[in-house]
């Protein structure tokens, strides 16, 4: 289902910024710059919703008494759904005709003339969401150690995408961006303080896998 939905709204991104590119003014490219903005945002929101749940996974952590298995197949959905934000927000930026980002400084860091560490940073986050999914869409090829060791990288790709958000992002200055950036950072140093070091914290269900089933 997550990977069906991700792919559907992968390709509606694709077709309404690429209509939105082609009716926009090429000299300006408000339409595609806009859309770049909106579509990196929305796949920043969705990574870091991603790292929250499978934290909350890992930890058995039920909000408002919600099955574990909703909160599974929540973090599997805004995962994937992650990824075709990502591409759409690089997509967008190839469109655009003011910034000339190229498709090769979609996929090989460092080498966009645009802020080139800042989206270096975004480039490596794409491609770290690209090995976990790519992993986890194919567990029968890993153990499950291997697996849960390059699922670790969830926590860098966090780490590079907000990064890259605040020092690429043209909205950083803002009140309600800023305080976005703030809250979902102390929010993910929260979880995995309880994480590392503290899985009593978490309360009974977390202690007792049986009480959250």
């Amino acid at each position: 289902m997550s990977w069906r939905l991700a792919l559907a709204v992968a390709i509606g991104l694709v077709l309404a910024i690429g209509v939105a590119a082609i009716r926009e003014d090429p000299g300006t490219g408000t339409a595609s710059w806009d859309a770049a903005r909106a579509a990196g945002f929305a796949g920043y929101l969705l990574l870091w919703a991603s790292v929250v749940t499978g934290m909350a996974v890992s930890l058995r952590v039920r909000l408002l008494k919600v099955p574990m298995t909703v909160v599974l197949e929540s973090h599997r959905i805004v995962s994937a759904l992650a990824l075709s934000f990502v591409f759409g927000h690089a997509f967008a930026l190839i469109l655009d005709p003011v910034v000339h980002f190229s498709p090769v400084d979609a996929v090989v860091p460092f080498t966009s003339a645009y802020r080139p560490w800042q989206t270096g940073a975004g480039t490596i986050a794409l491609w770290l969401l690209v090995v976990v999914l790519g992993t986890t869409a194919a567990p029968a090829i890993f153990s499950y150690a291997r697996w849960r060791a390059l699922h670790y990288l969830s926590f860098p790709c966090w780490g590079m995408a907000l990064l890259h958000g605040i020092t690429a992002g043209s909205d950083t200055s803002a009140g309600p961006v800023l305080a976005i950036y703030v809250l979902t950072a102390a929010s993910v140093a929260a979880f995995g303080t309880v994480r590392a070091f503290g899985r009593g914290w978490a309360g009974e269900g977390a202690a007792n896998p049986r009480v959250s089933r």
